[in-house]
């Protein structure tokens, strides 16, 4: 009965060892990550952002203190189909692109787009590129995650 439980266990412990070996190794490719519209956020007097459709949400604070900027309505936000989240706003100066990590968004590159600013931004994801758009002058820049192309 004694040798029945031991061989039980060891080949209990064998089996989860070949089920855990396996989960790390499993790879989904081709993955696009792209918002096939942008995202027009308000922001709170906290200065955050929240966006429902995406399920995003984070504070723009140090990209307002980055910017030199003390205050913003609202800022355009779209995903790249590589997974990089590009970020401006009425005024800036930049785009700001962003890298996912847990919790957090690191800063990838932060590119210069204008002397005087934005003065009415829109993004729009065109394939392997995001097109920087100001509406008000009709100026458009191609980016992506390295910067303009």
């Amino acid at each position: 009965m004694e040798r029945h439980r031991l061989t039980t266990l060891f080949a209990s412990v064998a089996l989860m060892l070949s089920v855990t070996a396996c989960g790390p190794s499993l790879v989904i490719e081709n993955v696009d990550y792209s918002q096939p519209i942008e995202s027009v956020l308000s922001v709170d007097g906290e200065n955050q952002v929240h966006d429902q459709r995406y399920g995003i949400e984070f504070t723009i604070s140090s990209v307002l203190e980055e910017e030199g900027n003390d205050s913003v309505d609202e800022v355009r936000l779209i995903r790249s189909s590589r997974g990089f989240y590009f970020l401006t706003a009425e005024g800036f100066n930049h785009v700001y692109v962003f890298e996912s990590d847990e919790s957090e968004l690191k800063l990838k590159s932060k590119i210069h787009v204008s002397e005087e600013g934005i003065a009415q931004p829109a993004l729009n994801q065109r394939g392997s590129h995001i097109e920087v758009v100001d509406r008000s002058s009709g100026d458009t820049i191609r980016v992506n995650e390295e910067g303009r192309i």
